[in-house]
């Protein structure tokens, strides 16, 4: 039994420590991943949109009630998309936090939650979020949100 628990004890180090290890690649893409978040945060749009290659793959899945949602393949269309996003919500209400990063290569998956109040109505929400990204040369090549979009609908309408 004291040998299980050795092993075991090892096991679970080995993993730890494996865990931390990240290549040079993928402190990039989290690096670069952490600036976008931040000039999110600052709700810059230029500075946004600055992390972006000038040909991108951006999905957020598209709502008619969302005009800043839909497929967006240019540079010039991210600052557009975040000043349309930003001045539907109260400044001040909104929070995104992005809990943790799962890396490989240069992909990042990106889990956390989104939180804001609705200019027009005053109306509330927070829901769970994931961004898939994928970064070449710094910029961000591919984004793809996976949100409730039906819970932002409702605050809404």
């Amino acid at each position: 039994m004291q040998t299980i628990k050795w092993i075991v004890v090892m096991l679970l180090i080995n993993f730890s420590a494996q865990a931390q290890v990240y290549t040079d690649e993928e402190i990039k893409t989290k690096e670069t991943a952490e600036k976008f978040f931040k000039y999110i945060g600052e709700k810059n749009p230029e500075k946004i949109a600055s992390m972006v290659s000038e040909k991108v793959d951006w999905y957020m899945f598209e709502s008619k009630y969302m005009p800043w949602t839909g497929h967006r393949s240019k540079r010039e269309e991210i600052s557009e998309l975040f000043k349309t996003l930003f001045s539907y919500f109260v400044d001040g209400s909104e929070k995104l936090e992005a809990q943790s990063f799962l890396l490989r290569g240069n992909e990042v998956a990106v889990f956390g939650f989104v939180e804001r109040t609705v200019k027009k109505n005053g109306k509330h929400f927070k829901m769970p979020l994931a961004i898939h990204i994928t970064v070449e040369n710094n910029l961000i090549t591919k984004f793809s949100l996976y949100e409730e979009t039906l819970i932002i609908e409702k605050v809404l309408k």
